[in-house]
């Protein structure tokens, strides 16, 4: 495996308003668990995100995502006291984010549409999963490596809760898929109602950690939520149900 900071000037992934890393040459899924846990362990006070599948178009679409809900728009915030890299010659403002210093911008945009939007919105999208969807959420579940990315960028956010981690990565663009704020709605209500912990998003799936033992009731229930989400019955994930039991990580898609 390789690892390898990501900079500013650094083509074609970038970045500056928090540290990333580049990783490559990832040998199973257990080694890069293994990496965002050390990662996590190394900086409590922040949360650990990783791309999943399809890198190339989870940049694209995250990119269209922050410029379609104004999540770079500085409107309204306080912008003196920043890094002095933020401003020109003549002190003004540069007029686009640059610096961690600035990361609280995009921050709360991204809470402020949240705002009314919980799991119940969530199965109101009318999401739906074809049975080819389904094969894919038992294979992904099963073998998670073989839908990731050769390459995965790790991100290491200023915020505390992992469903927040979607601020920093936001995605969900395309009008049949969960918008970013439906994704963090999602996440929130796993993380509160099933202890799962958002660890990663791709162009197309969420990625959790399970922190602990699901007991046959919650497994159960879970079945149920899903069920609800994606507009079908509980019977389709009959066999998603024996494969998660016994994961320590649950991937869902997110797009139509």
């Amino acid at each position: 495996m390789k690892i390898e900071k990501l900079t500013n000037n650094r083509s074609p992934y970038h970045e500056m308003l928090f540290d990333s890393f580049l990783i490559e040459n990832i040998k199973s899924y257990e080694e890069l668990i293994d990496v965002y846990q050390s990662y996590k362990q190394n900086h409590p006070d922040k949360t650990i995100i990783l791309t999943l599948d399809d890198l190339g178009q989870a940049e694209y679409t995250s990119g269209h995502s922050c410029d379609y809900n104004s999540l770079l728009d500085t409107d309204g915030y306080d912008l003196s006291g920043l890094d002095e890299a933020c401003y020109d010659e003549d002190n003004e403002h540069l007029g686009h984010l640059s610096t961690p210093s600035e990361y609280f911008i995009i921050k709360e945009n991204f809470l402020k549409h949240t705002k009314g939007i919980d799991f119940k919105t969530v199965c109101e999208r009318n999401l739906t999963i074809s049975e080819d969807e389904v094969l894919d959420l038992e294979n992904i579940n099963e073998s998670p490596l073989a839908f990731l990315d050769q390459q995965v960028i790790l991100k290491i956010l200023p915020v505390e809760k992992p469903y927040e981690g979607l601020t920093g990565f936001p995605n969900g663009y395309f009008d049949a898929d969960l918008s970013p704020f439906e994704n963090y709605a999602l996440s929130k209500y796993l993380f509160e109602t099933y202890n799962f912990e958002l660890f990663g998003i791709g162009a197309s799936f969420l990625g959790f950690v399970k922190n602990e033992k699901l007991e046959d009731n919650k497994v159960k229930a879970l079945i149920a939520d899903l069920a609800k989400m994606y507009n079908t019955t509980a019977s389709e994930f009959e066999k998603l149900a024996d494969i998660i039991k016994n994961k320590n990580h649950l991937f869902l898609r997110y797009t139509e």
